[in-house]
């Protein structure tokens, strides 16, 4: 790979980097969630920098085709970043489930609570 291309690349790494340590100081972003983005954006800066060695690592496991390697970096990070928002969202609809029962038991009980007033008002008046 080329010096050029390989500071193209960095650099987008450097922007994503940028973006996502500004999305997590604006609060658009969770931390929890910035982590595995983070790691991606190193990744990316890194690897053009450390093609020589990507080379070496590919070879040694058995990988004839050393962007394969990058390829299934890539994925798993992706893979993990989509598994993690899983979780979130399991844990997301639990709690909106919970909510919404404790929250008809509530309506319930303020409408039993409203029709005693309601009839103790009108034994009242009489």
């Amino acid at each position: 790979m080329a010096w050029r291309a390989r500071l193209i690349i960095s650099f987008i790494g450097v922007l994503l980097l940028i973006f996502v340590i500004r999305s997590v100081r604006s609060k658009r972003l969770k931390e929890e969630y910035a982590l595995l983005w983070i790691f991606m954006s190193v990744v990316l800066v890194m690897a053009p920098l450390l093609i020589d060695l990507i080379d070496t690592v590919s070879f040694a496991i058995g990988i004839d085709y050393p962007p394969a390697l990058l390829i299934v970096i890539t994925l798993l990070c992706f893979v993990l970043i989509f598994f993690q928002m899983s979780v979130t969202i399991s844990r997301f609809s639990e709690q909106i489930r919970k909510l919404s029962q404790e929250l008809a038991l509530t309506q319930r009980r303020l409408r039993e609570l409203e029709g005693r007033n309601a009839g103790d008002e009108s034994t009242e008046q009489d």
